[in-house]
């Protein structure tokens, strides 16, 4: 290849090209060991390669991330073979011989970092030792990325995942008539997934650390247990998109039919959340209640206090016969078409103070049943990322709500919270989102610290330091309908350390909600989080569906 062609790569080259490893390497097949737990009973197997030690334009990190990925995979119960810095007729065999064992059934996973290009619409993966000086000459020294696709579809199993993370450049442009940036998009057959390191038409970072940007963070969401490959990949674009300033945005094509997890769920429904389990003790034994003892019972059965709760329960005489409680009145089912709305029209200001409540609610006026469903939105992409719900589950003796893992004080601020990537998050008093009043003008400052320990066992520390501003009243429209709703705005610094590890940090949250007293909720709230000198991580959540008491129209508050 001519010296000068070199020079007009737009990937960034971060030192120099690493020497081909032992030929055994080449074509290295690593078994994943009989304990491990996977997702599936059937078999997994996958081919990675790893191409950087090219003559004219070397790459560091393709080698390191396909070893990595490889050790990745081989955790989550998959067969691997890896290719390191290898030629056109190896990585021609190993993919016949990768569509031959997915034609066993299971799943496939191929996976390559190294050079790529597009050609009049159609990828190709770059092997190391090619001589490319024409347009033409590309579909015989180069490896078509349909043809794998092409493999993996007819092997008819069930579930394929092709994962791209090249520097997605064309290393001829200048010499090449159709050159273009980046590759191309790609169809996903039935039963695929097919990931990019960035968007079509871009062109993705080489990486300056030991992995490259898109892999080092696709290795640390594919460890978390439980998360579907769809949030996977949502949770990688999100960490790119905010390290490289919105200059990388990963992206997908999916086909799946079913639901895959690198990592499997935990078979054991998790009580790891230990201080909401101490929390709810202390509340139990002090109020001693029978039915509260068999709550705590049937939610932590494992618990170290379950021998003394069985024992209370024992000391406890018959309970008399409860009074009859009048009857509840009915919940409604709110959703209302966009042009009816789901409120009344002009709200009253709330007490300073909480009104006498109503008859099965706190004095906040929330009431075992009330419901409020959201959608997360990513405020880049302008897309739904999630779905979530608060459902007041309980109402414990001390006024305080459960929601599913959750636990609220009685005015609905989180006490503690646990999810799959977090099992335990709990706030020193509570966190601070609603304030004491919720009048125009008032504002009031607060301060919090958030303990929590995530599902690597990296445990992490945060205070919160911040004032709450209520605005005023405004109109707003949501999916569940249109609101008169309090606008307050809640401005925090954040000081943050890994208790458990060197990492320290500094950030800054903003946070704008819209308070409607009649839901004792808000029916949006937009975050923003700024950290260091990347981009924020912007996103709005909407009311899609509620149900409350119809009963309770005025806010305790």
């Amino acid at each position: 290849m001519n010296r000068s062609l070199a020079l007009t790569l737009a990937c960034t080259l971060a030192g120099p090209a690493l020497a081909a490893r032992d030929a055994d390497e080449r074509n290295l097949v690593i078994s994943a060991p009989e304990a491990t737990t996977v997702a599936t009973a059937s078999q997994r197997v996958a081919l990675v390669i790893g191409n950087g030690a090219y003559r004219d334009a070397p790459l560091h990190n393709p080698p390191n991330d396909a070893r990595a990925m490889a050790q990745a995979l081989k955790e989550s119960g998959f067969a691997v073979t890896l290719q390191v810095d290898t030629d056109i007729q190896g990585m021609l065999t190993g993919i016949r011989r990768f569509g031959d064992q997915l034609r066993k059934g299971g799943v496939g996973v191929f996976y390559y970092a190294g050079h790529g290009m597009q050609i009049k619409g159609r990828n190709y993966l770059i092997p190391v030792n090619s001589v490319i000086q024409r347009e033409d000459e590309v579909a015989y020294q180069a490896v078509d990325a349909q043809a794998i696709l092409d493999k993996m579809e007819a092997a008819g199993n069930g579930t394929n995942i092709m994962i791209l993370d090249a520097c997605r450049n064309n290393p001829f442009a200048r010499s090449f008539r159709s050159a273009q940036q980046g590759l191309a998009q790609m169809d996903a057959p039935v039963g695929t997934l097919v990931a990019f390191a960035t968007a079509p038409g871009s062109v993705a970072s080489d990486g300056s650390g030991s992995n490259g940007l898109y892999t080092h963070h696709l290795l640390s969401a594919m460890r978390e247990p439980g998360a579907k490959v769809e949030d996977v990949f949502k949770r990688v674009r999100s960490a790119v998109r905010r390290e490289s300033k919105d200059k990388q945005v990963p992206w997908e094509a999916t086909s799946l039919e079913g639901d895959f997890y690198f990592m499997a769920p935990s078979d054991k429904t998790p009580s790891a959340n230990a201080a909401l389990e101490e929390s709810m003790w202390v509340l139990v034994k002090a109020s001693g209640d029978a039915l509260d003892l068999k709550t705590f019972l049937a939610r932590f059965p494992n618990s170290m206090h379950a021998a003394e709760a069985l024992a209370r329960l024992k000391q406890n005489s018959p309970a008399a016969p409860a009074p009859q409680a009048p009857t509840p009145a009915p919940t409604a089912t709110v959703a209302p078409p966009p042009t009816a709305p789901a409120a009344p029209q002009t709200q009253p200001s709330p007490p300073a103070q909480p009104a006498s409540p109503a008859a099965g609610a706190n004095p906040f006026g929330f009431s075992v049943g009330d419901r409020w469903s959201y959608q997360q939105i990513d405020k880049y992409k302008g897309e739904v990322i999630s779905n979530w719900n608060r459902k007041i589950s309980r109402i414990l003796p001390n006024g305080d709500l459960l929601s599913g893992s959750a636990v609220m004080s009685p005015n609905g601020n989180l006490r503690q919270l646990s999810n799959t990537r977090f099992p335990s998050r709990v706030y020193s008093e509570a966190e601070v989102l609603f304030p004491r009043k919720m009048e125009t003008g008032h504002q009031e400052d607060f301060s919090y610290k958030e303990q929590s320990r995530r599902s690597d066992g990296k445990e992490f520390e945060q205070v919160f330091k911040g004032t709450i501003k209520v605005k005023g009243q405004e109109r707003i429209k949501v999916p569940a309908g249109e609101f008169t709703a309090f606008r307050v705005e809640r401005e925090a610094s954040v000081t943050g350390i890994q208790t458990n590890g060197q990492d320290r940090w500094n950030g800054r949250q903003e946070i704008t909600y819209w308070y409607v007293p009649a839901l004792h909720y808000y029916v949006a709230l937009e975050e923003v989080w700024r950290s260091g000198n990347g981009a924020p991580d912007m996103k709005r959540n909407e009311l899609t569906s509620y149900e409350v008491r119809p009963a309770q129209l005025a806010d305790k508050r």
